[in-house]
Formats: structure tokens, sequence, C-alpha cells
């Protein structure tokens, strides 16, 4: 096996140490919705499994969603936020991903669905270029006829990404996806398609 030379390791040492980002500044991106899980990752759920609406609102303090730290250096970590209409976001998000299962949404004879956005944590570990994290959870419900919440449960999506620092469509594409495995997993829980099959129906 051909050995690298001492000085080349070094001078590409010192380059990559070069690349690197030595300061740390808060960013924020824009609320964007574009479906990112794949086709495969889509689950059908019983034909029975049918709401007569979805309602939509956003649980989060505040717009910070997050934090981006550097990972060679003892910085302190910046905030992350995310601006626009949060219950928008979760809307088109949910409303892509029941309609890619199939699922109908204008059923009269059946519950309203209600999703809030209680949590969204985003991180981002900056280096030379940066690693992505988020993790999106709803709270669901769904509301029968009379107005009473007959099933309830909370859902979570994760997702990662990799690219340029602080780029906004970086943060969009991971908090799409989680938003997108977040209402996937609602729609695969038995416990939610038995309620909307049945135990929620008047």
């Amino acid at each position: 096996m051909r050995r690298i030379p001492a000085h080349t390791v070094i001078c590409l040492a010192s380059l990559l140490a070069a690349c690197t980002q030595k300061t740390l500044s808060p960013t924020t991106f824009a609320s964007q919705y574009q479906p990112q899980l794949d086709n495969a990752d889509v689950v059908k759920p019983k034909n029975c499994a049918t709401v007569a609406g979805l309602d939509v609102e956003n649980g989060l303090p505040n717009a910070v969603v997050g934090q981006r730290s550097l990972q060679s250096r003892a910085v302190p970590a910046q905030n992350i936020s995310m601006t626009g209409n949060l219950a928008a976001w979760v809307r088109a998000g949910s409303a892509e991903m029941l309609r890619r299962a199939t699922l109908d949404t204008h059923d009269a004879k059946g519950p309203r669905l209600q999703l809030r956005l209680d949590e969204m944590a985003v991180h981002e570990n900056v280096y030379v270029n940066s690693g992505y994290d988020a993790r999106v959870t709803l709270d669901a419900a769904l509301v029968n006829a009379r107005g009473q919440v007959c099933w309830h449960q909370s859902v979570t999506g994760q997702s990662s990404n990799y690219g340029d620092s602080g780029a906004a469509v970086n943060y969009q594409e991971t908090v799409n996806h989680a938003l997108d495995r977040a209402v996937m997993s609602l729609v695969a829980d038995r416990g939610f398609q038995e309620a909307a099959c049945r135990s929620c129906r008047d």
C-alpha cells in the first residue's frame, strides 16, 4: 500500500482547519413547505379511516426552534428561528401527507382531525459544512360530531441533513422531512385508524 507523505497530511490538515468556521451568529429561516418523504415511506391506512376535516394550530411559545453550535471551538451556541405562519406550514405538510396516503379528509360522517405543533427542536453542527437534525412533535386528536375528543396521541418525526452552513434550504428540508414523518407516523398508528373507522363515528 502506498503511503501518503507526512508533509501532505499536514498540508491537508492545515487546509481543513483553515476552512472551518471560527465564529457563529444567530440565524433565521422562513417556513416554506416542500414534501421530502420518499414514496416508499408512504403508509396507506384502512379505507374506512377518514376524517371530516383538518384543524391546525401552532403551540410553540416563540419563533426560536433550535440552536447552532461550532464543532471545533468552545463558543456559545446561537439561536435558530423559524419565521412565518407555522400553523399554515403544518397544515400544508399534513394535507400533502394525508393526500399521499389517500386518506379522505372530506368525509362528513367522519371525525375532525385536530393537530397542534407542540415542539420543534433543530440543531446545526457547524464545521466546514454543517450537519442538521430536527424533531417535530404534533399533538393529534380526533373530535366526533358532538365535539368530544374521542382519540388523542402525540406523534413525532425526526430527520437529518447535511450541507452548507446556515443555508435556509437546508433548515427547510430538514424540518419538512421531520414534519412529513410525524404525520405519516400518525397515519400508520393503529389506534388512530381504529378510532377514525369506528369509535369516533356516531
